[in-house]
């Protein structure tokens, strides 16, 4: 049939002009639908980088914190932050002080995503071989002797007196040494002997099941700065305030604030501290003078190195 013959001639020109408004409707969707997701993707990739950066800063105020009261005579020295578009990796490093002189120490990484997790990249362990008809291996981190603690009033099948030691190290050489106490003292009492090669304190409040030595790493107290009853308050505010924010450590934080104040029947300051060890620095004569004293249970030899 002809197209002068059809009953509704088509127009082809209305034809074309419904093709092409639906093409543009088609394309502008499409633009459109671009911009809004690209618009979404930005602002949650916004939202997360906004909340990694936030979850960053509380993170590592708080593991700062915590590290102040955990690890025998290890000092936090600040962290390298490495950025990738999704994520965040902080590596903080540390380091232990002996007499003076800084050693590198244990490098902790964390990694953070924008997916709001976080995890600890595993760092390097302590290691240490012999035989298990030893009576103590000494174990060893960095090539450095490791500290360890002995509580008083638990029965250890063996007791390490390593001040014999000190025969053997060089006159230009200085080390730590960590003294487990035979009970618990005050402060003033512990700084009447201690005081002139005093670099660390242990506290209370550390389980040691199975007989086991409590490890340096694992280890709580706090720093000797220039004014030992200045430095038991900062230990003690810390540790109120890791009890009390979210945090990794806090349920750990309780546990021991609980122990050190019997469960809040003592008022936890400088004076109620009961010191159940310390970590002393210095050459090996002046270390020797502390070889008599009644109150070491026992003595573990740490890091050693070379004054200069």
């Amino acid at each position: 049939m002809s197209e002068k013959n059809e009953l509704f001639p088509k127009d082809t020109d209305f034809s074309n002009l419904v093709k092409k408004a639906r093409r543009k409707s088609l394309l502008r969707n499409i633009v459109v639908s671009v911009i809004v997701s690209c618009l979404l993707f930005a602002g949650l990739f916004w939202l997360g980088t906004f909340m990694m950066y936030k979850k960053i800063d509380e993170d590592i105020s708080y593991d700062y914190a915590w590290r102040s009261i955990q690890g025998a005579n290890v000092q936090s020295t600040g962290s390298d932050f490495n950025y990738t578009p999704f994520s965040v990796s902080v590596i903080t490093g540390s380091n232990k002080y002996v007499a003076g002189v800084p050693l590198p120490w244990e490098n902790l990484e964390k990694v953070f995503s924008i997916f709001g997790s976080s995890r600890i990249v595993q760092s390097n362990s302590i290691s240490g071989t012999g035989s298990i008809e030893d009576k103590r291996i000494p174990l060893y981190f960095q090539g450095e002797r490791v500290i360890e603690f002995y509580a008083p009033g638990e029965n250890y099948d063996f007791l390490p007196d390593d001040r014999p030691l000190l025969d053997e190290i060089a006159e230009y050489q200085v080390v730590e040494m960590a003294y487990s106490f035979d009970a618990g003292y005050s402060l003033e009492e512990v700084e009447a002997i201690f005081s002139d090669q005093s670099n660390w304190y242990w506290v209370g409040g550390i389980s040691t099941p199975d007989n086991q030595p409590v490890y340096g790493g694992n280890a709580y107290g706090f720093h000797k700065n220039r004014d030992p009853i200045e430095s038991a308050n900062g230990f003690i505010q810390q540790l109120k305030w890791l009890q009390e924010e979210k945090g990794d450590s806090q349920q750990e934080a309780k546990r021991l604030y609980d122990t050190l104040t019997d469960k809040g029947q003592i008022e936890l300051k400088p004076e109620s501290l009961r010191l159940f060890g310390i970590v002393v620095t210095g050459t090996a004569e002046e270390l020797k003078q502390f070889n008599g004293s009644p109150m070491i249970r026992a003595a573990v030899l740490g890091a050693t190195t070379d004054k200069y």
